[in-house]
């Protein structure tokens, strides 16, 4: 399925039925890293998986920032008629969430920050993001597709599922350079949204690894207590990748909280 969206294509699939529950993947992922979670989730609600600007079977947007792909999604949830539903945004995806969470709160029942944070790069992550664009200027996605993913996971996990990895490395080497570059600069030049977070009305969700690269400790603890309403999971030995490094245990984390904003946003109609 797609929409257009400023003349670009906004790609996504939708299976399911119930309440809505939009999962936005990370930087070089797509939609299809949701796979083994769709089947089961959307046995119980409405599943909209899209790819975010540049990756999957979307275009380059011609805003290629946060917000423009907040945009593009939001077109998405438009053209679906969704007033009301919970998104999850893994990495780069809980950035765009985030973004949403700012522009549109009203459409939300819940947030899930998997292995994300709200606040903008320090200096050194700069650097590296500036970096890696020069890197693949250079070079192309291929060469740096294989360091990026192994740095995602703990050693252990990439020493035991050596198969998984080439694969996943596989299918990051085919995203396109532009979509890469234009992504890196979008999460340099996003806005802090420490305050969209410490505002939301509706609960918040956390899924933090230990072993996390990706991401400052000091970013993935200090953000928990921002939020008034807050479900927080820090998942030991477990790195950037948790859909994939504990995969049940991540979905029954994600079905636990959709159901508890189902039932959130039900109370003040008790009252």
């Amino acid at each position: 399925m797609h929409i257009f969206y400023n003349n670009s294509k906004v790609a996504y699939q939708k299976v399911g039925q119930g309440q809505t529950l939009v999962l936005l993947h990370g930087f070089c992922e797509d939609s299809t890293m949701w796979a083994d979670f769709v089947p089961l989730l959307s046995k119980k609600y409405t599943i909209l998986t899209i790819d975010l600007s540049g990756f999957g079977n979307s275009d380059l947007l011609k805003d290629t920032s946060i917000d423009g792909m907040a945009d593009a999604v939001l077109a998405v949830l438009s053209a679906e008629n969704t007033n009301s539903c919970a998104l999850i945004g893994h990495s780069m995806g809980g950035y765009v969430g985030l973004s949403i969470a700012q522009k549109a709160p009203q459409i939300l029942i819940g947030l899930g920050l998997f292995h994300s944070h709200p606040y903008k790069d320090s200096p050194s992550k700069t650097e590296n993001r500036l970096k890696t664009i020069g890197f693949i200027e250079r070079h192309g996605i291929a060469p740096f597709a294989g360091h990026f993913v192994r740095n995602l996971f703990p050693p252990k996990f990439v020493d035991n599922n050596k198969l998984f990895i080439e694969e996943l490395i596989h299918k990051t080497s085919m995203h396109h350079s532009d979509a890469v570059i234009a992504a890196s600069h979008a999460m340099i030049d996003r806005s802090d949204r420490t305050d969209v977070l410490t505002n939301l009305a509706c609960p918040t969700l956390f899924i933090v690894g230990t072993l996390d690269n990706a991401i400052a400790t000091e970013h993935s603890l200090n953000q928990l207590s921002l939020p008034s309403i807050a479900s927080v999971h820090i998942l030991e030995n477990i790195g950037h990748m948790g859909m994939f490094e504990a995969p049940m245990e991540t979905l029954e984390i994600i079905v636990d909280f959709i159901d508890f904003c189902n039932l959130f946003t039900l109370e003040p109609s008790k009252s």
